[in-house]
């Protein structure tokens, strides 16, 4: 009797895959071959769930973003604006696994900006995690753990900005580095200069 295969699963152990791949060989090396290799499976195999590179992406760009999600509701739940620090840091390239995530959002964005359903995905993509950055915000303002003279919604997309900016800037920067170290501080002073409460509040 032939083995019955979860095709969800084995999608996303290719997706883990391809992941993998980035982080220790960079984007360049990734085709459906390579990637096949790397999960353990012929290239026919792969092709059965991702006929194209371009497909792995778009399913990787996905994965990358729940992986994102789950990580911060294991943040723990103290002082809001602590916690902000730390949902933003695990959208960072701070280990193996999220300097590949970043590289796959990255190379779907490049992406996006020629083709108009990818642009679309990622609106989608971003608009989602925008909306959720806004409501923990609107929270923390409620709360008076975060300035409440600007709107939510508006200091969601600087801090979106500040850390997509800081994220690509990060992948240049070795573990341990004067530069990685510079530019977290850095990150920090912004996050805190934008969001601790005003006194006059």
């Amino acid at each position: 009797m032939p083995k019955l295969v979860d095709r969800s699963q084995r999608k996303r152990e290719i997706a883990e895959a391809l992941l993998r791949l980035i982080a220790r060989e960079g984007i360049e090396a990734v085709s459906v071959r390579t990637v096949a290799v790397e999960a353990g499976l012929s290239a026919g195999a792969v092709q059965k769930y991702f006929a194209t590179r371009d497909e792995l992406f778009h399913f990787a760009f996905d994965l990358a973003g729940e992986y994102i999600e789950q990580r911060w509701t294991r943040v723990p739940q103290d002082h809001l604006l602590t916690m902000l620090r730390s949902l933003v840091a695990e959208a960072l390239p701070l280990d193996d696994q999220r300097r590949a995530e970043v590289i796959v959002v990255l190379a779907f964005a490049a992406r996006a900006a020629v083709l108009p359903d990818w642009a679309e995905h990622l609106r989608e993509g971003y608009e989602y995690m925008r909306a959720k950055t806004a409501d923990f915000l609107a929270r923390a303002q409620r709360e008076g753990h975060v300035r409440a003279d600007l709107d939510a919604a508006q200091l969601a997309d600087v801090v979106s900005a500040l850390a997509d900016g800081f994220a690509q800037h990060l992948l240049q920067a070795q573990p341990g580095s004067s530069l990685r170290d510079r530019l977290l501080g850095s990150l920090e002073l912004a996050l805190t200069e934008l969001l601790a409460p005003r006194a006059a509040e």
